[in-house]
């Protein structure tokens, strides 16, 4: 029986041993990536936000109500080291009667403040941009408004972005980040500022800080301006200080305020055209916390806990089976029978 037992502990021990390395260096490599399939819906706000009234010429205060949903792009097949997702966002004055950004809904657009699509392949491990080149062609691309005659119309522009996209990285380091700005269209420092709780999730805080630049320049009535000219060209000028929260083993965002300084600027005059601080509701916090701090727990489990319980629990089963073998053999050697048949004891 006990040759039966400490050959199963030793088993057991063995595999447990075996399990745990797999865990520390198999396991987490296999669950620390993005997931192929993905689709999620992202709300935010800017209460008291000031900006540009096409229809009435002038800046308006509005509380904003900013609809994001991305979702990864099944059209293609980036490979196994890369994801490609596609996000729509939806800005929409909320003072407006029946504001809707759904054409379907309504094709005039009412309190349709601002409109854009993108899509990006990115990492799926290190969450970094990659090139329409390096996922196979599969498309990189943001949908830019412009004026064609009297009406808006809608264009792909392709481009390769730099940095970090969606998120950060698994497995997130204490130190500073590239984070893309798609306004000014390349990668800033995102400074690392330390660790905060977020509804009582760890996260790092990331600061972001991109000084007024002049983006682009846009044709409006000389009257926005007060001067006496049909149209004038301004100068857009865009600055943000864009705070970040990551949960540091997904390295996704908890957490994300967006202070946002959008101005038209001509002859040394300046008029609001998006000014205010974007924000995830409340509500939006409290869903990610509940959706990643399950996640955080698994992973940080595989890198030290998980494999340490299955290291500990396995040695003590492969000591216990050498030492019940021992126990066996030593009894079969304490007692033999002498030449002429008495007993003789191994210890004489």
């Amino acid at each position: 029986m006990r040759r039966i037992l400490s050959t199963g502990l030793i088993g057991l021990g063995a595999f447990l041993v075996v399990m745990a390395v797999m865990v520390k260096f198999y396991a987490y490599d296999r669950l620390a990536v993005v997931p192929y399939e993905y689709d999620s819906v992202t709300e935010l706000s800017a209460p008291g936000a000031t900006v540009f009234s096409a229809a009435d010429l002038r800046p308006v205060t509005s509380d904003l109500q900013v609809v994001s949903r991305t979702a990864a792009d099944p059209t293609v097949d980036p490979g196994d080291d890369n994801r490609v997702w596609i996000g729509r966002t939806s800005i929409l004055r909320t003072d407006v009667e029946g504001a809707t950004c759904d054409p379907e809904v309504d094709a005039t657009l009412p309190g349709c403040f601002q409109q854009s699509s993108e899509k990006s392949p990115f990492d799926a491990k290190t969450g970094l941009a990659v090139s329409d080149e390096e996922c196979g062609g599969c498309g990189s691309w943001v949908e830019q408004s412009y004026v064609d005659g009297e009406s808006y119309a809608v264009r792909q522009v392709d481009l390769d972005r730099t940095g970090q996209v969606f998120k950060g990285p698994f497995g997130l380091d204490r130190a500073d980040l590239q984070w893309w700005d798609g306004t000014i269209g390349e990668a800033t420092t995102a400074v690392y500022e330390g660790e905060e709780s977020v509804d009582g999730l760890r996260t790092y805080k990331f600061v972001q800080i991109i000084e007024p630049t002049t983006v682009s320049t846009m044709d409006l009535p000389g009257s926005v301006f007060g001067v006496d000219e049909d149209t004038v060209t301004a100068d857009v000028v865009y600055g943000m200080t864009r705070t970040l929260w990551l949960e540091p083993q997904t390295g996704s965002p908890i957490d994300r305020v967006e202070e946002r300084g959008q101005y038209f600027v001509y002859d040394g005059e300046q008029v609001p055209a998006f000014v205010g601080t974007v924000s995830y509701t409340d509500e939006q916090v409290a869903s990610n916390v509940e959706e990643y701090k399950t996640t955080s727990f698994l992973l940080s489990g595989l890198q030290t806990l998980f494999p340490l319980v299955l290291l500990v629990l396995g040695l003590l089963a492969l000591a216990g089976g050498v030492m019940l073998r021992r126990e066996r053999d030593d009894e079969g050697q304490g007692v033999s029978l002498a030449k002429d048949g008495s007993l003789v004891g191994a210890g004489q």
